[in-house]
């Protein structure tokens, strides 16, 4: 069996990474996964003080620190792990980044995910192609932040929409440290022999997706009410990485609420932008 090799930067560490889009030939997309589902019932320095974000702030609180991996993961994790835990009870947003490499000859089955893995990918979602990227958002947080699955999308659990409220559902339902955690992966992706988001295209994809979320949490049932939501966003590009750390600083507070923004780019990855029978692991997209 091929397993993971984890680099650890530690908590200090900023890779670069860049922001998701779908699957689309034409236009920058987001891929639904935290998206509206009708009738569903930045760059700075690294130090050693506290974890680099992507709009250039730390976050230095004492309980920001790093906890280790555990566990293997498919693919070479390296940059942010362990600090989206210090984050939980804060009521402000943070940005944090990593990045995860694989090879050619590991494999996307179940024999290399955890327990959670295994479950997210038996369970179909709401739609769309994101399976992968949901079991690799769950994966990581499993390896970094100690997470348990709770639910997957479609056992999440809402009240009613309201005339002209939202119909957004949340991805997934994790525990870390005993307290409940919305996650929602987002890819913001073009194949690299087509033009690249522009500036403006990924902003109007980020601020789609934290309203999103916004929608989700007002809707939820207490039973399965999150303290936090993360926004996990995937890309395969520094490009889109650079334009991540240049638009988000620009999204308005409000937006961003309280959510963590956790930015990984994917090397040899392509199978979470666009599925393993396009991009077996190691690959790019086509």
């Amino acid at each position: 069996m091929i397993r993971a090799r984890i680099v650890s930067f530690g908590v200090g560490a900023l890779v670069a990474v860049g922001l998701l889009a779908a699957c689309s030939s034409d236009v920058a997309t987001i891929e639904a996964d935290a998206t509206t589902k009708d009738g569903a019932t930045p760059d700075g320095p690294a130090n050693g003080d506290g974890a680099s974000n992507l709009d250039g702030s730390t976050s230095s609180d004492a309980s920001t620190k790093e906890t280790g991996p555990t566990g293997d993961i498919l693919g070479t994790l390296a940059g942010a792990c362990g600090v989206i835990r210090g984050e939980i009870d804060k009521p402000t947003p943070s940005v944090f980044s990593n990045t995860l490499t694989f090879v050619t000859g590991e494999s996307f089955d179940k024999a290399f995910l955890s327990d959670g893995g295994d479950r997210i990918l038996d369970n179909p979602n709401a739609g769309g192609s994101s399976i992968e990227s949901e079991v690799m958002s769950f994966e990581i947080l499993h390896h970094c932040e100690g997470a348990t699955l709770l639910k997957t999308e479609k056992e999440i659990v809402y009240g009613p929409v309201v005339d002209g409220g939202p119909t957004t559902i949340t991805d997934l339902l994790i525990e870390i440290d005993g307290k409940k955690v919305g996650v929602n992966p987002i890819r913001v992706y073009k194949p690299s022999n087509q033009p690249q988001p522009t500036d403006a295209d990924i902003k109007k994809s980020l601020e789609e997706k934290l309203t999103s979320i916004r929608g989700s949490t007002a809707r939820v049932v207490p039973a399965d009410k999150w303290v936090k939501q993360v926004m996990h966003v995937y890309v395969a590009s520094q490009a889109n990485a650079d334009a991540v750390g240049r638009v988000l600083p620009t999204i308005d507070l409000a937006t961003r609420a309280d959510t963590v923004v956790l930015v990984t780019r994917a090397t040899g990855g392509g199978f979470l932008f666009c599925g393993t029978t396009r991009a077996p692991v190691g690959q790019e997209c086509p």
